[in-house]
């Protein structure tokens, strides 16, 4: 009898609670009764959009905190633009850095040797010069024993009243059951259908991260919260359908129909961009280098970024020409500057689309990453040097695999002066004239003031000790007469 009435318990609190969740509460809004159920522990994955992402970066200027060196590797890039609310942010990433570092030195007392990675990008809007959004955007792992773990973070500013936004300074949270919800829900079946089936409801607690931007309020729903086997999405709530739900005084925005780059018409002998035959520039002219003489390639990592120029109008200075290695989500946010350096003739390789740890992924996803960046270089220049450099100089024989696959040798250094870790000028030019010898490739990055005030002091000093200053491709070129695919270049 006991029993039978433990059983009769069982059954009435589970008929409770699942008439409990029957309900709709102020704030919720179910989907139109017609859409099928479906178990939401087996959806189909959101595939990977076929358009690969472009940073967007109207607000602020990039800062990246880096570990090149492991085992923890890192790469953090955040927006900084010169006013108090920049505190905020750069004290979110340290903090951000420095707790993932402790975690990591925890759990490598059970994984000895384990490898981490942070990989964390940003997207930043300026709207009427009144507000700026910042989307933080990425993940982090510890160990190739479990998936990556999502990064989204999101600060919104007040510019006028300098300071950061919440989230109810935004939106008018009375109305998510007549309007925000609502126009969620419809939102989500517009820009992404296949999620049609898993929404049981909508409420407030689906708007946790909001990013003003320069079409709409966009709702970022983070991977593994309501939609269990998606990815993390964006969706964007345009302000003129947010009516009286809309807080900021933020007037119709433009239609931003960005023209797009035109591609170059590839010569006739040059291969198909996409069929794994990259155009190429033509061998090197090395009539003006003195065999007699040492030669050196400097190479720049990270960016296209805001000292691109000035590094070039310093190479254009003393006469000398080097090898840019980028990052492909950057590209088209200094188009200009790597055309320009092409012309003068200096090189654009690729350096992965993100800067994710390509011995970490597979064969596939290294593919993507080597083509989609060899994609956009030829958008911006014309050519495709092939080369590319590795992300943390880490490989394996997938990615030498995959290389070769594509005509493509790995570009690696024996000079590091660590300006990622230093950031200091004259530790830098110490450590390069320490370390420099002939038939050297010189690891620096062009996104950092440090550097560039390093090498307005370097340049002319190598020169005088007698290097010449080429690219990696006439650096291998001399000494090798071409390159191998696949194969890893340490030196010259």
């Amino acid at each position: 009898m006991r029993r039978f009435m433990q059983l009769c318990g069982v059954l009435l609190l589970a008929f409770t609670l699942f008439a409990v969740s029957a309900i709709v509460t102020p704030g919720e809004v179910r989907p139109p009764e017609k859409q099928p159920e479906r178990p939401a522990e087996t959806p189909d994955p959101v595939i990977r959009e076929e358009v690969p992402y472009h940073a967007v970066i109207e607000y602020g200027t990039p800062e990246i905190i880096k570990n090149n060196s492991g085992p923890l590797f890192a790469y953090i890039r955040f927006p900084q633009a010169g006013n108090s609310t920049d505190r905020d942010i750069s004290e979110w990433a340290n903090r951000f850095y420095s707790d993932r570092l402790i975690e990591f030195q925890i759990r490598q007392e059970d994984e000895p040797g384990a490898l981490g990675e942070i990989n964390v990008h940003f997207d930043s809007y300026l709207i009427d010069s009144k507000y700026a959004g910042v989307y933080q955007s990425g993940d982090y792992s510890y160990s190739l024993l479990m998936p990556p773990e999502p990064v989204v973070v999101t600060f919104n500013i007040d510019l006028t009243a300098n300071k950061i936004l919440k989230n109810d300074d935004i939106l008018d949270f009375s109305h998510t059951n007549d309007i925000i919800a609502p126009l969620l829900l419809d939102r989500l079946l517009t820009e992404h259908p296949r999620t049609d089936g898993y929404l049981n409801f909508i409420d407030e607690s689906w708007l946790t991260n909001l990013v003003i931007s320069d079409t709409g309020i966009m709702a970022v729903i983070e991977k593994g919260t309501f939609l269990p086997g998606f990815d993390t999405l964006t969706v964007t709530l345009p302000y003129e359908d947010l009516g009286e739900a809309l807080i900021l005084d933020i007037g119709a925005q433009p239609v931003q129909t960005p023209a797009p780059t035109p591609a170059p018409t590839p010569d006739p002998d040059d291969g198909d961009p996409d069929d794994g035959n990259p155009p190429t520039p033509p061998p090197p002219q090395l009539g003006d280098i003195d065999p007699t003489r040492p030669i050196i390639a400097l190479s720049f990592d990270d960016g296209p970024g805001i000292y691109t120029d000035e590094f070039l109008d310093l190479f254009e200075e003393y006469g000398i020409r080097a090898t840019f290695c980028v990052i492909g989500n950057l590209v088209n946010t200094q188009t200009d500057a790597l055309a320009r350096a092409v012309e003068m003739g200096s090189e654009v390789i690729g350096h992965s689309w993100d800067h994710k740890n390509l011995a970490k992924l597979t064969a596939d996803d290294v593919r993507k990453q080597l083509i989609d960046t060899r994609d956009v270089i030829v958008s911006a220049t014309g050519v495709a040097t092939p080369l590319f450099r590795p992300p943390y100089g880490e490989t394996n024989d997938t990615v030498k695999e995959v290389a070769a696959e594509l005509g493509l040798s790995l570009i690696n250094w024996n000079v590091d002066p660590e300006d990622w870790n230093t950031h200091d000028s004259d530790a830098v030019y110490e450590a390069v004239l320490q370390q420099v010898k002939n038939n050297a490739i010189i690891l620096s990055h062009e996104i950092y003031k440090s550097t560039l005030i390093a090498y307005q002091r370097l340049i002319p000093e190598l020169l005088t000790l007698g290097y010449q200053i080429v690219t990696v491709s006439e650096l291998i070129y001399f000494r090798d007469g071409g390159f191998e695919p696949g194969k890893v270049y340490y030196n010259g």
